[in-house]
């Protein structure tokens, strides 16, 4: 049996074939992929690299709406479309407790996108909602149509709930509510690295605690969890928009094809990465494969 051409075409989007792309200008495990799916013609085509993307794309769109979808929908219409990422900084994959945010966006506060595909079940979704309560003050489930009345009997009305739609909109179903007063002081702690909190700590108390490496999570933990939530959130969002900023993607995100935004963002190419990366998109696809060997191992 042939196997569906959009699961194949969705590995182009994952990162380790799109880091294949920005470091080596090739990838064989594109090339591996589609000879296990039979589609070696796929990759023989006379169209840049850029319209293989958007082309490829469009038919994730059409059949095929998995995770990177809804992830570079949300790049492309929020981060994008209505912040700014001169002053806001986007996160895939955060952890937080015993989840996984799959996408978080610092502006003038936090906002976090749990996302729920049609290839989703809901089994762990209250676990993430309740983690996801204690650091963020904002928290919507991204998801279809079809799954609403599903979140809503999950969830309760401080959750936001966003709806890619068919015509590749995020039409917002109901508003999430700030939850800025029941944070919780630990959790967020628990998402700064140890320069982090050490220069927050001495910010704010003009010191840092002299003692043992043993001991000094403790007591900066102890001291951090003493001040104000609106001071705490106000540090942790400068801080953790400084460990993710988006400064050398300003002048050139747009350069970028629509389908590639969220891989862009994830991947913090540098200045010479991106002009490289760029120049690659507008090569031919043939000759950006014709000298390598199709027969290569399965896949699998």
């Amino acid at each position: 049996m042939k196997k569906d051409n959009s699961i194949a075409l969705s590995y182009l989007f994952t990162s380790n074939v799109l880091n294949d792309f920005f470091h080596n200008r090739h990838s064989n495990r594109l090339v591996n992929i589609f000879n296990e799916f039979n589609m070696h013609d796929k990759i023989r085509q006379n169209l840049t690299l850029k319209d293989f993307f958007e082309a490829s794309y469009k038919q994730l769109l059409k059949n095929y709406r998995n995770e990177y979808v809804f992830k570079n929908a949300i790049a492309q219409k929020i981060l994008i479309g209505r912040h700014s990422i001169k002053s806001s900084s986007l996160f895939t994959e955060l952890r937080v407790e015993t989840s996984k945010a799959d996408v978080v966006i610092f502006n003038g506060t936090s906002h976090v996108y749990e996302i729920k595909t049609d290839l989703d079940n809901f089994e762990r979704l209250e676990d993430q909602i309740k983690n996801y309560k204690k650091v963020f003050e904002y928290v919507n489930v991204v998801s279809v149509e079809s799954k609403i009345n599903d979140i809503k009997s999950l969830v309760d009305d401080t959750v936001g709930i966003i709806i890619l739609t068919d015509k590749y909109t995020l039409k917002t179903v109901r508003k999430a509510k700030s939850g800025l007063h029941n944070l919780n002081k630990e959790a967020i702690f628990n998402l700064l690295r140890k320069n982090e909190y050490l220069a927050i700590i001495k910010k704010i108390n003009g010191i840092i605690p002299v003692l043992p490496n043993t001991k000094i999570y403790s007591a900066c933990k102890d001291l951090f969890i003493e001040l104000p939530i609106e001071i705490i959130h106000k540090e942790v969002l400068k801080t953790l928009k400084e460990r993710r900023n988006h400064k050398n993607l300003i002048d050139t995100i747009k350069d970028f094809p629509s389908s590639l935004k969220i891989a862009i963002l994830e991947a913090n190419l540098s200045t010479k990465q991106q002009t490289d990366f760029l120049e690659l998109l507008n090569q031919k696809i043939n000759s950006i494969f014709m000298q390598k060997d199709f027969n290569v191992s399965s896949v699998s």
